[in-house]
């Protein structure tokens, strides 16, 4: 079987055996096994994994089934004698839309979590699905066929963490899945917040659109909220030597420029603090310890 696009692009592949079940467009219609059948006997699965369809582009897919037909045969299976949709169902739509009455379609023989798992496969792969109705599929899958999490996600391609992740998302209040289902709020900024209580979650996701953060702005944003930054140690107290011999020195150093003065000695080094109230004194301060702007005359 010729590869697919995403095949040659280096793409993982989703879905054991999904290729046996879904024909691919580069194959010829000599080699598809399909018939036609009235739209009027095709029903639409419910529930199916994706819930939102954009308008414009059905409208743009049936202006184009118009123009060539519809080049990809929708995949069904037989039910009580009427034939429910298991893949397929925007391309149906914009047939519905384009004004077909019949469409080729593939029909096959498979349970109805079989049916649901190839729908999801099919979206995914077609990257139809937004966070919001991945995540719900995939639990929806988990609690009717009892895989785990490990065994569904080798199903569908997917590593067992980013099964996981995608899960997590529906301990998300109803709000913030409602921004992330719209796109709004990325499943990246999601996953950020998602350590929160529901109304801080709520509060930052709504901050999040406001201000359009990137997810590295928000992740760092929770954590200084769990971890704040820690905060710089005071300096310790520096303890200055104070005894008869330092006091003796400040003093005479006191008495002999005529101004408070200030030893601070630590184990035999220091400084020296004078202090002065105006100009005059440090005037008088310079001329007793003889200081001068120029060098006076050598001897």
């Amino acid at each position: 079987m010729a590869p697919t696009d995403d095949q040659k692009s280096g793409r993982k592949a989703l879905g054991k055996g999904l290729g046996a079940l879904i024909p691919k467009q580069s194959e010829s219609a000599e080699k598809r096994e399909f018939i036609r059948l009235p739209i009027a006997r095709i029903d639409t699965a419910r529930p199916q994994p994706r819930t939102f369809f954009d308008g414009d582009r059905i409208e743009e897919l049936s202006e184009s089934i118009k123009e060539s037909g519809l080049i990809q045969p929708l995949v069904v299976r037989e039910r009580q004698g009427r034939y429910e949709l298991i893949a397929g169902e925007r391309r149906l739509r914009a047939c519905k839309l384009a004004g077909l009455s019949e469409v080729p379609v593939v029909i096959k023989d498979v349970t109805e979590t079989e049916a649901y798992t190839l729908a999801l496969i099919e979206n995914i792969q077609r990257e139809d699905l937004n966070p919001v109705e991945e995540a719900l599929a995939y639990q929806k899958l988990l609690d009717d066929s009892g895989l785990s999490q490990a065994e569904l996600a080798t199903r569908v391609g997917k590593s067992r963490s980013a099964l996981a992740n995608s899960v997590r998302l529906l301990t998300l209040s109803e709000f913030v899945l409602d921004l992330v289902a719209s796109g709004e709020l990325s499943a990246g900024h999601a996953r950020a917040i998602i350590t929160l209580e529901a109304e801080p979650a709520e509060r930052l996701a709504a901050q999040v659109v406001a201000e359009e953060w990137s997810v590295r702005e928000t992740e760092e944003y929770v954590r200084n909220l769990k971890e704040p930054p820690p905060q710089r140690a005071k300096p310790q107290r520096i303890r200055y030597r104070d005894d008869a011999l330092v006091r003796d020195l400040t003093e005479r150093l006191q008495h002999r420029l005529g101004t408070r003065v200030k030893v601070k000695d630590r184990q035999g080094k220091g400084k020296i603090e004078i202090y002065y109230d105006d100009l005059e004194i440090l005037q008088s301060v310079l001329e007793r310890i003889q200081v001068d702007d120029e060098p006076g005359p050598t001897e």
